[in-house]
């Protein structure tokens, strides 16, 4: 069986993590509860936010492409600001409070800045490139030849 990615889905949940990063960041929670799941959480997102990218590289015939690429832009923008929040925030979790946590949140935030100016720039490539045809005119004519 043929495994399909639906890129869509993938995109809403990891926006749902960033979405509970940010709202953990701006509750007045307990860190020692929550500190070491949202680095993994971050992690997560990190990690995946980069197969995605590589995934939707590769697949050049997807149907709403430059779509994705937006919605994946957008993401990359709320992560990154989730990120910039943990560096200069005061809350629990945040490297002002916690230093070891910065070089390892910066990395992270400077791929994410890099994988969005990456995927914007696919998706204006491909809204500015000529869409191939399906098919030929002379494939179409031979198919349509008979009837």
């Amino acid at each position: 069986m043929v495994k399909q990615d639906n890129y869509r889905d993938n995109l809403y949940l990891l926006l749902c993590r960033i979405k509970l990063i940010r709202d953990t960041l701006t509750l007045d929670m307990d860190p020692e509860i929550f500190f070491d799941i949202t680095l993994d959480d971050i992690e997560f997102i990190h990690k995946n936010l980069g197969n995605m990218l590589k995934k939707l590289r590769e697949n050049n015939q997807l149907i709403d492409r430059e779509e994705l690429f937006s919605h994946f832009s957008e993401l990359e923008w709320q992560f990154s600001g989730v990120l910039s929040e943990i560096l200069n925030g005061s809350g629990g979790i945040s490297a002002v409070k916690n230093p070891e946590i910065k070089e390892k949140i910066t990395f992270y935030r400077k791929n994410s800045l890099e994988r969005r100016e990456t995927s914007e720039a696919i998706g204006k490539s491909a809204i500015d490139s000529p869409k191939e045809p399906v098919m030929t005119a002379n494939e179409l004519n031979e198919l349509l030849k008979d009837l």
